[in-house]
């Protein structure tokens, strides 16, 4: 409990309450093309464009609140551009569409495009946490959607371990250390038969 308040403290309360939210919009946002009144899966809801612009704008207010409310909506946007990643089949629904010239793109197109535009997101996330413990805190909110989310889009592992693989692996490149310590933990969890038949249970 100490350890988790020592967290909390480091990240700040209002920093956590702020990301918090932004997740919530983010993960919905680019669902807003039907209110927009878009073609569903388009490229302007589905691509972190209005992350840029965010970005933009930080780049002259460059305060703490706005950079945890990105970071918050960037990491939803990649955590909800994985799931559209594994469609129950690449359809018209599931294929990126470009305004103005009214097109949806081919299957290979889109995929390419979605799977950049995730770890664009995902990316921005780590590029702008300040500290191993935004870090953990971003980890840990986007596994407990994922998890939470598996009736609701009838998958896990798949997405589930293309975002840990993603955000380790660009988390590498500045929390080198600390990955090393969660591969060490993972490879030893895994060896033992134990964690493995827990795991199962909590599934079935």
């Amino acid at each position: 409990m100490e350890t988790i308040l020592k967290y909390v403290e480091n990240i700040g309360v209002t920093g956590i309450i702020i990301s918090f939210s932004a997740f919530l919009i983010g993960i919905k946002f680019p669902d807003w093309d039907f209110k927009l009144k878009l073609k569903h899966r388009n490229i302007l809801t589905h691509s972190p464009i209005v992350i840029f612009f965010l970005l933009s704008l930080y780049k002259e207010e460059g305060s703490y609140l706005f950079r945890m409310f990105i970071m918050g909506f960037s990491c939803a946007m990649g955590v909800h551009l994985i799931f559209d990643f594994f469609p129950k089949g690449w359809a018209r629904g599931a294929l990126l569409h470009v305004p103005i010239v009214d097109k949806e793109l081919r299957k290979n197109i889109s995929k390419t495009l979605i799977f950049i535009f995730i770890i664009m997101s995902i990316y921005i996330v780590i590029k702008l946490s300040s500290s191993i413990e935004e870090y953990i805190y971003i980890l840990i909110l986007s596994c407990i959607y994922i998890l939470r989310s598996t009736k609701k889009e009838e998958k896990l592992f798949r997405p589930l371990i293309l975002f840990l693989m993603l955000f380790m692996f660009l988390g590498n490149f500045k929390y080198e250390k600390f990955n090393k310590k969660i591969y060490k933990k993972i490879n030893y969890e895994l060896k033992n038969s134990s964690f493995i038949d827990k795991l199962s249970y909590k599934i079935i």
